[in-house]
């Protein structure tokens, strides 16, 4: 009689144990699912930023541009959209004293993406 209520009683502490494993298993997994939304609220925060000062970079013409326009008729090239905007012939970009540069940050991006 006194094996059983030790077999019962070591049941009951192993049960025990297991579940007060699974609890803290289970706080720590919410612990560290917060602090994962953190800082992806952070990194959302700081590339919107990035995003904005790239945008600001751009002259107004452009930046006043749909998107759509401007990826469709000028394939994303900065000085040929101001050409555009501007209306001016290819023929007479030798007028222009400089168009704006496309943004260091841009030309980067873009070598980046056309290496991989």
């Amino acid at each position: 009689m006194a094996r059983t209520l030790d077999k019962d009683a070591t049941k009951k502490l192993a049960e025990e144990q297991r579940q007060a494993m699974l609890e803290n298993f289970d706080m720590e997994v919410e612990d560290k699912i917060r602090s994962m939304r953190v800082q992806l609220e952070a990194d959302k925060n700081d590339l919107m930023l990035k995003a904005d000062c790239e945008v600001a970079q751009l002259p107004k013409c452009v930046r006043e541009m749909p998107l759509k326009t401007f990826l469709r008729d000028y394939g994303g090239d900065v000085p040929a959209a101001v050409r555009g905007a501007l209306r001016l012939d290819i023929e007479n970009s030798d007028e222009l004293v400089s168009l704006p540069e496309t943004p260091l940050a841009i030309r980067a991006r873009r070598r980046q993406v056309q290496t991989k």
